[in-house]
């Protein structure tokens, strides 16, 4: 998926897990894009380009960052040192990363297991689902604001 998308799917992810808490969506939302600091060449792998490069050279892209290991190890490291809707909306804002990418491509979600997995689309069927996934988060979001103004 696209990086606007992971930021919105992080962003609903964090806003779920914490039962509407705007702070945890935002984290969420960070978090929902950080899985892209494997590639060098992505937005966000753009901003922390050495970190992203090396990290690219070293596993290459859908690999270590994509999966659950690092997801847990984030979540360890954040456990003892911020408040529980930070490092949970982190988690999920994380594995919603990964489930995109899922639908839209294959990573290797149990690394080191070099097994990948996730389903194989076209270009076209890949843009479909993106802005599908993307307009219906929006929505989403769009009536989660509403709702509780």
């Amino acid at each position: 998926m696209e990086w606007r998308t992971h930021l919105l799917s992080g962003i609903a992810a964090g806003y779920v897990v914490t039962g509407g808490d705007w702070r945890a969506a935002v984290v969420g939302g960070i978090a929902g894009i950080i899985p892209d600091l494997d590639e060098h060449k992505s937005k966000f792998g753009k901003i922390v380009f050495p970190l992203s490069f090396l990290i690219n050279k070293m596993f290459g892209h859908r690999t270590i960052t994509h999966s659950l290991l690092f997801s847990v190890l984030t979540v360890l490291v954040l456990y003892p040192l911020t408040s529980e809707w930070v490092w949970l909306s982190a988690g999920v804002g994380l594995l919603a990363h990964i489930a995109g990418d899922m639908l839209t491509g294959q990573v290797q979600f149990f690394y080191p297991v070099p097994k990948a997995i996730g389903f194989n689309v076209t270009q076209k069927t890949f843009h479909l689902l993106d802005r599908c996934t993307a307009l219906l988060l929006l929505v989403y979001l769009g009536r989660e604001m509403i709702t509780n103004i």
